[in-house]
């Protein structure tokens, strides 16, 4: 092609040789970081298409594959769901790039000249539920969240709240001690070194025990979400889809927050923050990683998750009328019988 910059896109977690190298002619002198991604990641599919048909499959077959997770995270980032961060990675002929611009200069670009970027996606969930307005339907979302870990920790591990007053006033965890136990949700035991939960804090435990579970029963359906356009139908459960769980969420009106987080609760995520839980639960970047589905996730045109989400929603009512008219013949097959309802046959 002549003169051109030659670009090597690198994309955070994928290894290291999944590469995408992007030549720009001399005329695309002055492209800056937003313009690079439009030009190469376009919104449109036939954008898309277009600039899938120059890959040169023969010296690499996994680039379609590699423009795929790039796609993934480009389109996080105009939904809101993520930050875009581009930095500079050496190679052996780099070209500085000064105050974030794909610079030629005035006088052009002379031979060659190679640029490797990483490409590194940030997602903040609390950030991002603070601008939609998901709140769990609390208060206030942090304090919430920190209270369910406390006593997530306590039920399950019994790890024993620190008193009160060996915390200095200002420590994070000396308020979410005291807001829990001030909530009757946890109480020191008889001996005074260790904590118990209360019957209050049970009860708590149950309201959302019972919520989870029916999250699971109307929305599992979704975390394994393939459309098959040739048919017009949504295949679940196939082993390779997307999960649309969060995106359901949201079109149902719950809040992916909320849901989210209690899932997390329930496969036992937390678990392995056991040690830790003291510094952890104090912390907003924690909770970012707990709530970190509810920004890396698919983004679905509103039609189509109409679809998936009516189509879904159908084949559970249909599987729950046919499991009843199975338990009611079985009891009138009892009383043929002569067995009475509640005996083994």
């Amino acid at each position: 092609m002549g003169n051109c910059l030659t670009i090597s896109l690198q994309l955070a977690g994928l290894p290291a040789d999944a590469i995408l190298e992007v030549r720009l002619p001399v005329e695309w002198e002055g492209l800056r970081h937003d313009e690079l991604l439009e030009w190469v990641f376009p919104p449109d599919e036939e954008g898309q298409s277009v600039v899938q048909e120059s890959f040169d499959l023969e010296e690499n077959p996994d680039l379609p594959e590699i423009y795929e997770s790039f796609l993934v995270v480009i389109e996080q980032s105009r939904y809101g769901l993520c930050r875009l961060v581009l930095s500079e990675r050496p190679c052996s002929d780099t070209t500085a790039v000064e105050n974030q611009d794909f610079c030629a200069g005035n006088d052009g670009i002379i031979g060659t000249r190679k640029v490797s970027l990483l490409l590194t996606p940030v997602y903040d969930a609390l950030e991002y539920a603070e601008e939609q307005g998901f709140n769990a339907g609390e208060p206030d979302l942090l304090e919430w969240l920190q209270s369910c870990a406390a006593i997530y920790f306590l039920d399950r591990h019994e790890v024993p709240f620190p008193a009160p007053e060996s915390l200095d006033d200002g420590h994070g965890l000396k308020q979410v001690t005291e807001r829990v136990l001030n909530l009757g949700m946890a109480g020191h035991s008889e001996d005074g070194d260790g904590s118990v939960i209360t019957a209050e804090g049970r009860r708590f435990i149950g309201r959302l025990l019972a919520e989870t579970e029916a999250y699971i029963d109307r929305y599992d359906i979704f975390k394994d979400v393939v459309w098959d356009n040739e048919i017009g139908q949504a295949l679940f459960g196939t082993g390779h889809g997307d999960d649309l769980r969060v995106e359901t969420f949201i079109a149902e009106a719950v809040d992916p927050v909320r849901a989210v987080f209690l899932l997390r609760l329930y496969d036992g995520t937390l678990d392995e923050y056991r040690e830790d839980w003291e510094n952890l639960v104090v912390s907003r970047d924690f909770f970012n990683r707990v709530l970190e589905p509810v920004v890396d996730r698919s983004v679905t045109p509103a039609d189509l998750l109409d679809e998936i989400v009516d189509q879904g929603l159908s084949l559970l009512e249909d599987a729950r009328q046919l499991e009843a008219e199975r338990e009611s013949n079985a009891r009138i097959a009892r009383r043929i019988g002569g067995i009475p309802d509640g005996l083994p046959e």
